[in-house]
């Protein structure tokens, strides 16, 4: 939750949603090395500006789909839906 006025910068790779009332800008993350190994890759942020709510998730896009990968069938085991082991 942003203040009115108060400022708010995030890596677009972990941006969700934000509310209507919060104003925001795009703009590219500072330059240098050590920063743009920390963002996401393309170095856009997101500054937002209260008040308002955002929503954020730990994990970016990438390395979420990474994760969830293994738990969706492969092209190539000719199988559909999900395989699912209950221990039972």
């Amino acid at each position: 939750m942003t203040n009115p006025g108060e400022r708010y910068v995030v890596d677009t790779g972990h941006l969700v949603a934000w509310e209507g009332t919060t104003q925001y800008t795009l703009r590219k993350a500072a330059a240098g090395f050590f920063f743009r190994s920390m963002v996401s890759g393309e170095g856009i942020v997101a500054e937002f500006i209260g008040p308002g709510e955002i929503l954020i998730q730990t994990r970016n896009l990438a390395a979420l789909a990474g994760l969830l990968k293994p738990f969706f069938p492969s092209q190539s085991s000719g199988g559909s839906g999900f395989n699912v082991n209950l221990g039972g």
